[in-house]
Order: C-alpha cells, then sequence, then structure tokens
C-alpha cells in the first residue's frame, strides 16, 4: 500500500497528492465521495451518470400509480404533468 499524505489548510480544504489524481482520473469539477467508517475517513472517486434525455421511455411511466391522495379529484393528464415535471427538470442536470 502507497501511503501519501495530505496537509488540511485553515479552511478545512486539502489537496490530493497528484500521483493519485492521476491514477483515479480526477480533474478540475471532479466529484469524491467522502465517509467516515469508524475512525477513518474513505473517499471515493464518483462516476457520473449521463442525464436522462426527454425521449427517454421510463418519463411514459411516470404518474402513472395513484399517489394515495385521498378526496382529490385530479384529472390524469394534469396529475401526470406535476409529477413528471420536477423529474424531467432534474434529468436535465449537467455538471458544469
Amino acid at each position: 500500500m502507497n501511503i501519501q499524505k495530505a496537509k488540511v489548510t485553515s479552511k478545512g480544504q486539502l489537496t490530493l497528492p497528484k500521483s493519485i489524481r492521476d491514477r483515479l482520473n480526477l480533474e478540475k469539477g471532479s466529484y469524491i465521495a467522502i465517509y467516515l467508517e469508524k475512525d477513518q475517513l474513505v473517499m471515493k472517486k464518483v462516476n457520473p451518470k449521463k442525464p436522462l434525455s426527454e425521449a427517454d421511455p421510463i418519463w411514459d411511466m411516470v404518474g402513472m400509480f395513484h399517489d394515495g391522495c385521498e378526496g382529490e379529484e385530479i384529472s390524469r393528464e394534469s396529475s401526470v404533468e406535476n409529477k413528471v415535471t420536477p423529474f424531467r427538470e432534474a434529468a436535465k442536470w449537467k455538471q458544469s
């Protein structure tokens, strides 16, 4: 195991050693997941997923199932559109 040090700055930031960044293909804007395991800090590279397109067939299924609202009469069209819109917006997210 090749152990390397990284110094924490006064702002709580640290720089990953270049050899590690190169090995994991980490570039400006890359993401890493950080969590604790007992007293150890664990970091893992996050592989971004491609956002869903408008043509993805999953959108045909969103809103198909009753959401458990009792006593509400909502047309299927307006109900589906109200449920789908936030998901479509989230799916358009792109890394900057």
